[in-house]
């Protein structure tokens, strides 16, 4: 009796393995340029700006920064360049496309200061959605903020 319940067991539980293994599925794949560097890849070659946005400070009701949307044509590629204007506060922009196996991308700048997110794929019509802040460097309270979906 104890034979049949082991065997029923195992039985049991190799079913359970199969069932888990045949319904799991592969992540998504990457576009071997996702998450790289415009510059260095070359995609900035020949890319436009999409969409641009004045990082306008609620506080002060003042435009404090720049956001802008790039899109290459060569590469299918999007990335995000912010760029800080008002001495005292931190600009960031975060980034995240539509696309299978699209990432969150962000980066930060301070006053003067200048930067762009890592690309990712967004070929054509493909959405990408762009979250951008500003905060104040003493106080951390955040002065402005928005956010967009561009297709």
């Amino acid at each position: 009796m104890w034979k049949r319940k082991v065997v029923a067991a195992l039985i049991l539980a190799g079913g359970m393995a199969l069932s888990q293994t045949a319904g799991a599925q592969a992540a998504p794949a990457q576009h071997p340029l996702e998450g790289t560097d415009p510059t260095v890849t070359g995609c900035n070659v020949g890319a436009y700006v999409v969409k641009s946005w004045d990082m306008r400070n609620a506080v002060y009701n003042e435009v404090q920064g720049l956001a802008q949307l790039v899109y290459s044509p060569k590469c299918g590629m999007n990335w995000v360049n912010v760029y800080g204007f008002t001495t005292d506060n931190s600009y960031r922009v975060v980034m995240h496309g539509h696309a299978e196996g699209s990432n969150f991308y962000e980066t930060a700048v301070g006053a003067g200061g200048s930067a762009a997110t890592l690309q990712t794929y967004a070929p054509g019509s493909t959405c990408v959605d762009v979250m951008w802040q500003i905060s104040n460097t003493t106080s951390l309270f955040r002065e402005g903020w928005g956010t967009s979906t561009i297709c």
